[in-house]
């Protein structure tokens, strides 16, 4: 008996030992670039108390995310479905009883703070994946794939009740990332991927649209090679979809038809719907190749980019670091996705290594989509930029599951 237990201590020791330094390094290199972007984008306006805020959350995330690390990893397998049941009764309240924010219920008031249930679900969802996919890991059957699907899907419809498309649009890419992950058939990937984007390339005009279903039909048909029935059925909603987009556009609301438009076309309501995505665009491209030093940005210091802080927080290194400044940041960024997908591949244990993609999948997402939005290629969806854009909810969800990552590099030897 003491034998076993020297031999538990020695592991325990061992694991401890391996502690990831190199993503909490990243991470905290990354928040750091935050706090400096938060302070110069509320400097001139004399709005300290959001930076001091944002320095209040990131000492609790990181609190927490030092011991999401150490936690007994056997834990996050026990908590995946409560968690998961909590996050959706979160956002079933918040759909119909949440604070009302530019026109969304997205958001919880606690006293004076505000908390977003879809950043809870994000890594929520993604501990119930894990946990399922652990359990049946032949996503060729239509069971555990309908099962998958239904486990992300269902937040997406929750979410879009409040409505947020941004935080739908990340769990939908989500999607995509866990099932080519897990095993799933191409076939099927393709067949989930064509519509989307044949959707997005009708919105340019018909010559696009037909362009795109005439390749997609093409790929669908003798790249894969499959069931000609599934094939003719797959390549049907492809059409169908590309002949109703316009359609469904019609019938959208008028803000959400307005920032499509704004993403064709920012010109075409240059001091309104236009005016967020011109203003960035000015500020990036204003920076050159070194920027215009620190504090010294004039679209920034001018806050000619409404409320700079959040969602177009990247405007801000970018006109006062320039093109380089922008590239470190975007190479620290690439290096803890890369840090998380590596992770992913070393693991022993399924649930972990789903895991440990699932949450690489969240930062790769809304990097894409935000950065995307500053440059005017994405719709203005409300996505903040992980570790950077002001708010409490994204920043301690977002330190958090660095811990969880960080717990499953200490203990990637373990099955569980």
């Amino acid at each position: 008996m003491p034998r076993g237990r020297d031999s538990f201590d020695r592991v325990e020791l061992l694991e401890a030992r391996h502690f990831d330094m190199t993503t909490l390094i990243s991470v905290l290199l990354i928040t750091a670039v935050g706090f400096a972007a938060i302070f110069s984008a509320t400097y001139a306006a004399q709005m300290n108390d959001r930076f001091k805020l944002q320095l209040a959350f990131a000492a609790a995330g990181i609190g927490l995310m030092l011991i999401m690390a150490y936690l007994p990893a056997r834990w996050f397998t026990l908590i995946a479905y409560p968690l998961y049941a909590i996050s959706l009764v979160l956002l079933v309240y918040v759909a119909f009883a949440g604070k009302l924010v530019y026109g969304h219920r997205s958001w919880i008031s606690i006293g004076t703070a505000q908390f977003q249930p879809s950043e809870l679900a994000k890594l929520a969802t993604m501990l119930a994946v894990g946990k399922y996919l652990s359990k049946e890991q032949d996503l060729s059957r239509i069971v555990p794939l309908l099962v998958t699907v239904a486990l992300i899907m269902v937040p997406v419809a929750l979410i879009m009740l409040e409505p947020d498309p941004g935080s739908a649009i990340i769990f939908v890419g989500l999607l995509g990332i866990v099932l080519l992950w897990a095993g799933a058939d191409l076939f099927l990937l393709a067949a989930i991927c064509a519509p989307l984007v044949v959707a997005v390339l009708a919105l340019f005009g018909r010559t696009p649209m037909i362009a795109s279903v005439l390749i997609g039909g093409a790929v669908l048909f003798f790249a894969f090679r499959r069931n000609l029935v599934l094939t003719i059925l797959a390549f049907t909603i492809v059409i169908g979809v590309a002949f109703s987009t316009n359609f469904v556009l019609n019938h959208m609301k008028q803000y959400m038809r307005d920032r499509i438009q704004v993403v064709l076309d920012p010109e075409l309501d240059p001091l309104g719907k236009g005016y967020n995505v011109i203003q960035t665009r000015m500020a990036i491209g204003s920076g050159g190749i070194v920027g215009k030093g620190y504090l010294k940005g004039t679209q920034t210091q001018l806050r000619y980019v409404p409320k700079q802080w959040t969602d177009f927080i990247i405007s801000v290194p970018s006109e006062e670091f320039g093109f380089l400044g922008a590239v470190v940041i975007l190479l620290l960024y690439l290096f803890v996705i890369f840090r998380g997908i590596a992770i992913a591949s070393s693991v022993r244990s399924r649930f972990a290594s789903v895991l440990a993609i699932g949450i690489s999948g969240i930062w790769f997402l809304h990097c894409t989509v935000n950065i995307g939005m500053a440059l005017g290629l994405m719709p203005v969806v409300g996505i903040p930029l992980p570790f950077m854009s002001y708010g409490g909810s994204a920043l301690l969800t977002n330190l958090v599951m660095a811990g969880v990552l960080m717990n499953l590099y200490r203990n990637r030897r373990m099955l569980f």
